[in-house]
Parts: C-alpha cells; structure tokens; sequence
C-alpha cells in the first residue's frame, strides 16, 4: 500500500510537524486521493468544531476547591465531600457532552460536502457518518449519566436511611440509588405513614418546593427522548440514522386480516435524521443545564 506524509507548516513556513500513514486498501478507489481527502476532514472536524461550541453554554462552576466542615462530624463531612466530588464529575460531564455534539454537528456539515454520486464520495459520506455518530454516541451517554449523578447527590445530601434497602456494605449498592427511587422518597415528606427520612422533614418548606419542583422538571421531552435514544443503542439493535442500510434490522412479525405472518422487507428510510437528533440534543443540554443549577442553589458543599 502507498504512503502519504501529513505535514503542518505555520505561517512562517517551518514545518511543525510530520506524520507518515500507510493507505488502507479501498478496492475500486484512488486510495491517495480518497485518504487526503478523509484526513483532511478529520483535520477539519477538529480544528472547526468551534463554529457549533456555541449551541451549548458552559457549565458554571457547581463545585468549590475549598471549603470549611467540622471535624467532629466525620460522616457529614464525607457526605459534604461526596457531593462536592459529583458536582465537579457533572460539570465535566456537561463539558464533554458540548464537545461531543458540536463535533458530531461540524462532522455533517463535511459528510454533506460529498454529494458527488461516486463510489469514492459515498464511502466518504459512511466514513464521516460513522465517525459523526460515535461523537454523537459518546455524548449522549455522558449527558444521560447526569441524571444518575444527581440521584446520587440527593441521596448523599438526606444520608443514610433515606432510601431504602440501600447496603452499602454490598458492592452492587449503588444500583439502588435510582432516579425514582430518589424521586419516590422525596415524595414522601408530610405523610408520616410513608416513614420519611428526618432531614427530609427538616428542610425549610421554600428549598423542598424548590428540590422537588427541579426533580420534576427534570425529564423534559426532550430528555426522555434522547434517554430512549441511549438505552436504545446501549442495550438493543441500533436506531438508524440518515443512512437504514448501516445497521441492523430486526422485526417482530405481524399478523395479518386472515391471521398470516406479514414480514416487512428492511427499511424504507432511517428512523432519525441527524438534525432531528442535534435539535433534541441542543434542548436536552439547556433544560438539564438549568435543572442542575436550580439543584446546586440547594445541594452543594
């Protein structure tokens, strides 16, 4: 296979770097041309993913460097530092996630460029597509994660007994700890039949109204669908996306007026466009950027 030699050169024309690539096989294809092109992409997606950095805000700053605590309560202490510890772990997630998303926009935008009804454009297109929807993936399982990190930091928040069953002397614990777990104990506070947890009770009415109103905003639409979208391509055959012909196709069978099996044969289009994907995405990080701030003017160290 031929070689290609990518070399950066600044403005005063000194070469900065140089790295040599072996071409892989493309039967069918100019493989130099097809692998300049497809580097230079790559190249591109990274060096112009600023143009959509901007759908998605910063993260403000959710967790403090240092803070004060009272050694003679260790446990409270350790809670505080947890819950420190998870709004800093939230933020990066939150950082990632508009990474992930503004690279995945700006790997359309060159996927797009190759429109030409060539062999060479459309394995160009599949190629940007795949690497399009892994940054696309990628982010959505960090933005997901959130809501199992807020859970978390309610839990730490109320201590021990506010949810039930949780044993943390079991190492499997933390699967108990469950958004709606989190979200049925809280629900609990004035019905002293429910056994709610003491500081629940303790709370000041104004900052529970304020909790629990964030938690049930919390799932928007919009979340819901880019959550059903994640345990979709986590634990089942993957959503299609733009092109139906590159990923699987499963059916359940059909039973017709008379009682026979109607099979479908594949697709006949992709179940999501990417825009639609993106447009879901963009809402999703705003909504939840803003849940999680309303939380932090609450639950913080």
């Amino acid at each position: 296979m031929p070689n290609l030699t990518v070399t950066i050169t600044n403005s005063a024309r000194l070469v900065t770097g140089q790295y040599v690539l072996e071409c892989a096989g493309r039967p069918g294809l100019d493989v130099e041309a097809f692998d300049t092109q497809y580097v230079i992409d790559l190249i591109r997606s990274q060096s112009e993913r600023h143009r959509f950095i901007s759908d998605f805000d910063l993260p403000p700053t959710l967790s403090v460097e240092t803070w004060n605590f009272d050694l003679s309560g260790p446990a409270t202490a350790c809670r505080l530092q947890n819950i420190n510890e998870l709004w800093f772990e939230i933020a990066g997630l939150f950082l990632r996630a508009r990474l992930g998303f503004a690279t995945s926009r700006i790997l359309k935008l060159l996927e797009d460029e190759h429109s030409e009804n060539t062999d060479a454009a459309q394995n160009a297109r599949y190629n940007l597509h795949l690497d399009k929807m892994e940054q696309f993936d990628l982010a959505a399982f960090e933005l997901v994660r959130i809501e199992d990190l807020v859970a978390r930091i309610i839990y730490e928040y109320f201590g021990e007994g506010f949810l039930e069953r949780v044993d943390q002397t079991n190492e499997k614990w933390e699967k108990m700890v469950t958004w709606d777990r989190m979200k049925d104990a809280l629900n609990k506070r004035g019905k002293p039949d429910k056994n709610p947890h003491p500081r629940l009770e303790a709370m000041s009415e104004p900052d529970y109204k304020k909790l629990i109103a964030a938690v049930r905003d919390y799932r928007s639409a919009d979340v819901l669908s880019i959550i059903s979208y994640r345990d979709r391509r986590t634990h089942r055959v993957a959503p299609t996306v733009d092109h139906a012909g590159l990923v699987s196709t499963v059916q359940t069978p059909q039973k017709g007026a008379s009682g026979e099996i109607v099979m479908l044969l594949g697709q006949t289009g992709p179940e999501f466009q990417f825009e639609q994907l993106y447009g879901a995405a963009k809402k999703t990080y705003s909504h939840l950027l803003g849940v999680a701030q309303r939380i932090n003017e609450i639950i913080h160290a």
